[in-house]
């Protein structure tokens, strides 16, 4: 006898005490079940059901989720002619939304009637609620804000410099200054700017002193003719020291204005090679060292540009 009466008293707790979801249903499931119920007015089951998804703790992933589950059971327990639960659940919802309401038109009276009593008895701490709801929002978004500047993307400048293709052909090395190579660059401005000047000079020189024409002298003098004029100079009495010196300087100016272009190509096939059209830029304003001479080449208004710093 007493067995039988401890064995139906445990098989009542058991009935009586909210049954947990099962292990291998998630709590997203749980809580669509509990709606299920709840919308076929299946309020025991309701709340068999959403009873364990928020308490002792909350199982449920969103604000929203838990808030419906508050509102579902404090309905279910209304329904359920157990009240002081009811007033409860409501507490627990007004908690989160302070501001929330049941609609007139679209919910039973009844759970209207009660919700607005628990508004009205309790409307000096609701406004607490609402004061803390605030604090919490402002708090959850500074921390977001903090966030996003601390998790902010760094924003990387990168510099390039473009070098206009036609550099490659203008000599004094410009294509070798604008790849970076300055030492070679120097090389084939000193060479180039020896040999134009060497070719240059010898051809002004020849004009200065000769002319066109080179003036032939004769070494004997030269008897008139019967008209007066002077006879021809003999093949062998004619100086040939001014011609063969303005041949000399003709020779000069024409071996070193080759040997001049002769660089200039070699320079703009040396350019073109080691020619890049975009250069990454340094991080500091200048790779050039303080004291250090600088070159730099340029496009102006009126044509190339050049500058030199030291």
């Amino acid at each position: 006898m007493t067995v039988g009466l401890l064995a139906a008293l445990a098989g009542a707790l058991f009935a009586a005490a909210p049954s947990r979801p099962a292990a291998h249903v998630t709590p997203r499931e749980a809580f669509d079940r509990g709606r299920t119920a709840f919308g076929r007015a299946e309020y025991k089951r309701a709340i068999e059901i959403l009873h364990p998804l928020i308490y002792p703790e909350v199982l449920l992933d969103s604000e929203g989720e838990v808030v419906q589950a508050h509102r579902m059971l404090g309905v279910a327990y209304l329904f359920q002619s157990q009240p002081d639960q009811a007033r409860q659940e409501f507490h627990k919802l007004l908690e989160l939304r302070p501001d929330y309401r049941f609609d007139p038109l679209m919910d039973p009276q009844q759970v209207v009637d009660a919700f607005n009593s628990v508004v009205k008895d309790e409307e000096t701490e609701i406004a607490s609620f609402e004061v803390r709801r605030r604090q919490r929002d402002q708090e959850l978004a500074e921390h977001r804000l903090r966030d996003e500047r601390l998790h902010m993307p760094v924003t990387t400048i990168v510099r390039y410099e473009r070098h206009p293709y036609l550099f490659n052909f203008v000599p004094f090395g410009t294509g070798q200054f604008q790849n970076g190579q300055r030492r070679k660059g120097w090389l084939f401005f000193g060479g180039e700017t020896a040999l134009a000047a060497i070719s240059v000079g010898a051809f002004a020189t020849n004009l200065a002193l000769y002319g066109l024409n080179p003036h032939r002298k004769c070494n004997v003098a030269q008897p008139a003719d019967a008209n007066g004029l002077p006879q021809a100079c003999p093949p062998d009495a004619i100086d040939h020291s001014q011609e063969n010196t303005s041949s000399a300087l003709t020779r000069v100016q024409v071996v070193s204005g080759a040997l001049f272009f002769a660089a200039a190509i070699w320079g703009a096939i040396d350019a073109v090679r080691h020619y890049q059209r975009e250069v990454l830029l340094p991080d500091s304003a200048s790779d050039t060292a303080p004291g250090a001479p600088a070159v730099r080449i340029g496009l102006a208004p009126f044509g190339l540009a050049g500058s030199f710093s030291f």
